[in-house]
């Protein structure tokens, strides 16, 4: 029996779609909120995802997102079920890989043909993926990357270390093996902008390569960090041999890009607390350790402002606030998220 994983907090959501659903021959899970949709897929790894666009905490566009970023979850179809129609959260989900949209009101004809549809395409694509001599599934796809930075030459960087700046030429794609990087803007007046933050597991420039022009950021590390080197000419190869891995990094340039419209977007136009309380929550969405309770980091109040896209004196009287609500809590540095709930509600409410 296939199974669906629906996630929001609309009751007809719950129950009327979900009744039809199993009536049709489906199991059917429910998760009421993003974080535990997330957390409910990590561990069923369903057929399909149905999510509402609109819900409190992480919205769809953040569940579409973490989804994504799995490769275990990355190739599951994911529907969009929205009360009205609005074009730049449906681009938005277009370019993070949605597979359909579809806008209340809808016929229970509709949603089945919608569900059988990207059922029936999904099945032929992993029947294609098994098919091929390069990547068979997505065990094969880690079997792949690790392939892909096997024997390369490492090194290790302490804090604040520069890995590439602005303006240079590309000569090696990066694998974080340990440790943080981030890559940030330099404003004319000195101040920095955080624009990519990159942990382990994850490769970086990897958009110079791609568009074949000089770095337009720079990378620096939070923490020791340690990288694997992939030289241009030999990521060239790969991904000319290697259709799955060029199209993952092809996906991984479009969330960047719709990952920093969104940013800039939040930075321009967002009040104070919510920069500071998105900015909490982009780092704990990226860094948090699967099965913690709670989320920790050390990181600077320069740097912390340079995520925010706000001034540091203003960050620290904004921490002041959030430390006084007993959303978190500040000791030597470290910076734990009490609520991270309310923060989410301030973020993107």
């Amino acid at each position: 029996m296939q199974q669906i994983l629906l996630i929001g907090d609309i009751q007809d959501l719950q129950e009327n779609i979900g009744e039809l659903l199993e009536m049709n021959g489906y199991e059917v899970i429910t998760a009421p909120n993003g974080r535990e949709g997330i957390s409910l897929a990590e561990a069923q790894q369903p057929d399909i995802i149905l999510c509402e666009m609109n819900m409190k905490g992480i919205d769809g566009l953040g569940v579409l997102n973490l989804v994504r970023k799995n490769p275990d979850l990355e190739k599951v179809p994911f529907i969009f079920i929205a009360e009205k129609y609005n074009a730049r959260l449906f681009r938005s989900a277009m370019n993070l890989g949605a597979d359909d949209y579809l806008i209340n009101p809808f016929s229970n004809n509709d949603l089945l043909l919608t569900v059988e549809n990207r059922l029936r395409q999904y099945r032929r694509e992993m029947v294609d993926m098994s098919n091929t001599s390069t990547v068979s599934g997505h065990r094969d796809m880690l079997r792949l990357v690790n392939e892909f930075i096997e024997n390369r030459n490492t090194m290790v960087l302490a804090p604040q270390e520069i890995v590439y700046k602005e303006g240079g030429v590309p000569r090696f794609l990066y694998y974080v093996l340990k440790g943080k990087v981030k890559t940030i803007k330099t404003h004319e007046d000195g101040k920095d902008l955080v624009i990519g933050l990159y942990k382990k597991g994850d490769f970086f420039g990897y958009i110079a390569l791609l568009e074949d022009t000089p770095y337009k950021a720079t990378a620096m590390v939070m923490e020791e960090t340690e990288l694997a080197l992939i030289p241009r000419e030999d990521a060239e190869k790969i991904l000319e041999n290697a259709p799955y891995m060029l199209k993952r990094f092809v996906r991984m340039l479009a969330e960047n890009v719709t990952e920093k419209e969104q940013r800039l977007l939040g930075i321009a136009y967002n009040t104070l607390r919510k920069k500071v309380a998105s900015a909490l929550i982009h780092l704990q969405n990226k860094y948090q350790q699967p099965g913690t309770q709670q989320f920790t980091i050390k990181i600077s109040r320069d740097e912390l402002a340079a995520v925010a896209g706000t001034a540091t004196e203003s960050l620290i009287r904004t921490l002041s606030e959030f430390k006084s609500e007993q959303l978190i809590k500040v000791s030597n540095g470290n910076i734990t998220l009490l609520k991270p709930d309310k923060l989410e509600a301030i973020a993107f409410h």
